[in-house]
């Protein structure tokens, strides 16, 4: 009786012990739009310090050092594949032999999970695959599907447990990205848009896992809580999806902490941190909890910056053998300047560094028009040593070199939308494309549609409306991106048809026809008549 007595006291003592309610405290932290920011200096003796992935590191070292490794979260939504000599190094040069930079820096920094961004895409599937097999942690995108089975590609959604509290982070890709890379980036893949699969997904996880706390990692912009967007749609998704308690989003570049009336009547949480891993995302989660019950939940946002805190040293001497293989790489020299190149935007004529741009695209075989945007729009690249660096200043994006056919017709009416943005203002620089291989005029004065008059070709051979020509344009435009190709009336299938060759990366091109030719004089470039001429007249 005595035993007995004993036993079921302790029982009952194990009983209100596992009722009784505590409070969990969980700091989830989110980086996005990194674009290759990984190193605290650039490639050049002169580069200035900057904030990157080893400033973050010293931020979660600090949480982590104060609150416990098992009481932070660190998350990362996306485009870190993009944007940066490192990023480019380890995707397309060192390819052989161990991990990618990019996953051993997450691996290092132990990443709960990471979404896949548009510009992670873009660098094809032998690096993407590669991340998704390298990494410790889930590779998220849940609306990237293969188009045989349309099962998702990636890893749908990471479950994450801190301290008794479950936490599921959902991941979404950019629907859009169709629009914005070349089919041979995603081949076998589609991309659903977000909106149409969010809210049966939450409710899936919330059936399957019995977490405490939902999260949406998007790679889309904050958008409008009003307004769906396929590109932009992380304040509507708060606004609309049922089952969540925040969103984290990305790809815009612009930072927010705020709370949105939910879809259940609750408040829901948007975050967003900028990019170049200068600020970070940051949720201050805080449950009670009564077992295994969640009694009370508590979610604030904010944007935490980093970029004054000093690098952390243990991170620096892991990846400082990396940063100096790039920095020999980048160095490296692959030609010379005779002369200065005029790096500056002419809103009314044309520039001596698009002619440049120009001249080698003109020079694959079978091209007669060229069309190409400024990428930059101020400075001079002084006369001398050309660095293998320098081509991250002439060609900052990894864009193909698509040759399409099209008629003068659709030539004229994608240069009057091009010229609309340009003389509007409208529009981002890199949509404002000119024409190489023409001689025309521009009237700011007439009305749209009415503005570009084209003289002839580059050598005064006439220019015919109707007549199909072979135009150098990038994987970027061709894919739609920038809305040029639908003022000339065309579609992204029709475009697929009208493909002649794919060259390799313009930034490739460049370098090789540096390589090829030594010495370069820019101005000779600029005045040689086949890149033709344009300029404003009233």
């Amino acid at each position: 009786m005595k035993i007995r007595i004993i036993v079921l006291s302790v029982f009952s003592v194990l009983l209100s012990c596992s009722c009784a309610e505590r409070t969990v405290k969980v700091e989830l932290v989110a980086t996005n739009d990194t674009h290759g920011a990984v190193f605290p200096k650039g490639y050049t003796p002169e580069a200035q310090e900057h904030s990157s992935l080893a400033s973050v590191c010293a931020y979660v070292d600090s949480l982590r050092s104060a609150d416990g490794d098992d009481h932070v979260i660190l998350l990362d939504c996306g485009d870190h594949l993009q944007g940066d000599n490192a990023t480019y190094y380890f995707n397309y040069v060192d390819t052989a032999d161990g991990e990618h930079l990019l996953s051993r820096i997450f691996n290092y920094m132990k990443y709960d999970a990471v979404v896949v961004g548009n510009h992670d895409l873009e660098a094809g599937h032998p690096v993407y695959d590669r991340m998704a097999r390298e990494l410790d942690c889930p590779y998220l995108a849940s609306n990237a599907v293969s188009v045989e089975d349309g099962k998702a590609w990636f890893d749908r959604y990471a479950v994450i447990d801190r301290d008794g509290l479950r936490t599921v982070v959902i991941g979404f890709t950019n629907p859009n990205v169709k629009s914005w890379i070349s089919k041979d980036k995603y081949e076998g893949l589609d991309f659903v848009p977000v909106d149409s699969i969010a809210a049966s997904l939450v409710a899936e996880v919330r059936r399957r896992e019995r977490p405490d706390v939902v999260i949406l990692a998007v790679h889309c912009g904050l958008g409008k809580e009003d307004v769906p967007s396929i590109e932009n749609n992380a304040l509507y998704l708060a606004a609309h999806v049922p089952g969540i308690d925040a969103v984290i989003a990305s790809h815009d570049h612009r930072r927010l902490a705020a709370k949105v009336m939910g879809a259940d009547g609750d408040s829901v949480c948007v975050v967003e941190s900028g990019s170049k891993a200068q600020a970070v995302s940051r949720l201050s989660i805080s449950a009670v909890k009564k077992g295994k019950r969640l009694v009370s939940l508590s979610v604030e946002p904010a944007v935490a910056e980093v970029s004054h805190l000093v690098p952390c040293g243990r991170y620096m001497e892991e990846f400082g053998q990396d940063w100096q293989t790039v920095y020999d790489f980048s160095n490296r020299t692959i030609g010379r300047f005779t002369t200065p190149l005029d790096l500056s935007y002419r809103q009314d004529r044309r520039s001596d560094y698009l002619a440049f741009i120009h001249y080698v695209q003109l020079s694959c075989p079978g091209v007669e028009v060229s069309f190409t945007a400024p990428l930059v729009s101020e400075g001079v690249m002084p006369a001398g040593e050309l660095k293998f660096n320098d081509l991250f200043t002439l060609y900052r994006f990894e864009n193909l070199l698509y040759v399409v056919e099209m008629t003068g017709r659709e030539i004229k009416d994608y240069l009057e939308g091009a010229y609309d943005k340009r003389i509007t203002g409208s529009d981002f620089l890199y949509n404002y494309d000119t024409a190489g291989g023409l001689i025309y005029t521009v009237s700011p004065s007439a009305g749209k549609g009415s503005r570009v008059r084209i003289i002839s070709m580059w050598d005064g051979t006439p220019f015919d409306m109707s007549r199909t020509y072979r135009v150098a344009i990038t994987s970027y435009r061709a894919s739609g991106a920038g809305g040029l190709l639908a003022e000339a009336g065309l579609d992204r299938e029709t475009m697929d048809s009208r493909i002649v060759e794919i060259y390799p990366e313009i930034r490739e091109m460049l370098r090789d026809f540096i390589e090829n030719q030594g010495d370069i004089n820019p101005r000779e470039i600029a005045a040689a008549k086949k890149t033709g001429t344009w300029r404003f007249v009233k």
